[in-house]
């Protein structure tokens, strides 16, 4: 079983990847099969991002995206309430990218 830690680093690992991966194809020299694999990155994130519901969307953008401040969430949720939100969040977005073949 893969633990709460391991999710949170892959997850984190993706969006990483996804900026990079935005910003090499603004870059106009680069080879196609890069600009190709860049483009199924893109397609993958903003699908898992797609299918999640609007609390989830929010919890992955300040927590991934955005990184905001690390206690943005208790204007919102208790400890307890936002760990256990953002736990099923990041299982959802497995789950969607899962689906789509990119996570195994």
């Amino acid at each position: 079983m893969t633990s709460f830690a391991q999710k949170k680093q892959l997850i984190s690992y993706l969006f990483i990847l996804w900026g990079q991966s935005k910003y090499i194809s603004e870059n106009s020299e680069i080879i196609y099969y890069d600009l190709h694999t860049c483009d199924d990155l893109d397609r993958h994130m903003r699908h898992a991002l797609s299918q999640l519901n609007d609390e989830q969307k929010k919890i992955i953008k300040k927590e991934f995206m955005e990184k905001t401040s690390p206690n943005w969430y208790l204007e919102y949720y208790s400890r307890s309430s936002f760990y256990r939100h953002k736990k099923q969040s990041m299982d959802t977005f497995i789950r969607c990218l899962h689906g789509r073949k990119m996570v195994k």
